[in-house]
């Protein structure tokens, strides 16, 4: 049997993954879902009920369709659009984007996105991008909010960031970051309106379904979680979070298990593939599984080991993966043996 090569496995990896992302975002945009969100990231809908957020929110949009800032105010109706495109700028395109109007006499409009960001470490920072996001938000709503003659129409806007595989420093955290006055000399009393932007990030681990922090680490942890199984998550949500299991929610809930499952074991086929399996001897295996066993133990991130071994991202992505399964003994022998008993699996897939 021909084993399918790396080109191949990469291919199919990165499907799954964008079917992955497609099917969370797809559940994240469930009101039922959202409205757990929003309680405990904006706080101007922290004193309502979950029943109350999720008769709040209106045009849903996820990841979709594109909108031209600048268009006349009566074509800006129906919808929130999730995708941004100004000239000279490019286009950015967002999770999920939608309204909220607030409970009350001043029935206040806000305009969130939430993005999950399965990677903490992209290269920069996230939150310098998600002010950039809230950025985006507030400059589209120019002749479709607001006009250039009455800027008191801008509507506030929130970047909620549900961030998966966080570090250790920043698992389990919510954290906000917002505009605030200083005054810098006098006895100034400013009304002005400032409050316009606000970037949340929730930072989550494979263990906030289990330490449950707060109930929305604990809800989130729960959807996200790895390790449970899809009449696991099915049975915590509708028991403890009373999240109704509908048709849809099981269908998300359930290809969002079976790709997560897929993607770990072709991503552990293919490190396999290019840096185990490509002649290196056993003792020079356990020598490398040894090193990446106590990077991972400090607490460092595939990216991050790879490019202090100068190893190749894939390689170190697999034994990475096979190491957190041997936690908390970390012990390189098992590794090695799990990583093998993978190898061996795959020789009998089927030719492509």
């Amino acid at each position: 049997m021909r084993k399918k090569t790396y080109l191949a496995n990469a291919i199919e990896i990165a499907d799954m993954k964008a079917q992955y992302d497609s099917e969370a975002k797809k559940l994240v945009s469930d009101k039922k879902v959202l409205s757990w969100i929003i309680k405990y990231t904006v706080r101007e809908m922290a004193d309502c009920t979950l029943k109350e957020i999720e008769a709040a929110i209106e045009g849903i949009e996820v990841a979709a369709v594109p909108v031209y800032p600048g268009r006349k105010k009566k074509e800006a109706v129906m919808g929130m659009p999730t995708q941004d495109n100004v000239p000279n700028e490019g286009t950015i395109t967002y999770d999920v984007r939608f309204y909220v109007i607030t409970p009350g006499g001043e029935r206040l409009k806000l305009i969130l996105n939430i993005e999950i960001q399965r990677n903490y470490y992209p290269g920069y920072d996230l939150v310098p991008r998600a002010v950039f996001y809230c950025a985006r938000m507030l400059s589209a709503q120019l002749n479709t909010e607001f006009t250039a003659e009455n800027y008191d129409d801008i509507k506030k806007v929130y970047s909620i960031w549900l961030c998966l595989n966080s570090p250790k420093k920043e698992a389990d955290t919510i954290v906000e970051y917002r505009i605030k006055p200083e005054v810098l000399y006098g006895l100034a009393e400013s009304g002005h309106r400032y409050d316009l932007l606000s970037v949340v990030l929730v930072g989550l681990s494979e263990a906030s379904c289990i330490r449950e922090e707060t109930p929305l680490h604990g809800f989130l942890g729960t959807i996200f979680s790895e390790k449970l199984r899809p009449e696991e998550k099915l049975q915590i949500l509708e028991e403890k979070y009373e999240i109704a299991a509908t048709e849809e929610v099981k269908e998300g809930v359930n290809r969002m298990c079976n790709l997560s499952d897929a993607i770990e074991e072709r991503g552990m086929q293919k490190g396999i593939q290019k840096g185990i399996q490509k002649g290196m001897q056993k003792g020079e295996q356990l020598k490398l599984i040894e090193l990446i066993c106590r990077k991972v133990k400090k607490g460092k991130k595939p990216e991050v080991i790879a490019e202090e071994l100068e190893e190749d991202i894939a390689s170190v992505s697999a034994i990475y993966e096979a190491v957190l399964k041997t936690a908390p003994d970390y012990n390189s022998s098992r590794v090695y043996e799990l990583l093998n008993k993978i190898s061996k699996d795959n020789e009998n897939e089927r030719p492509v």
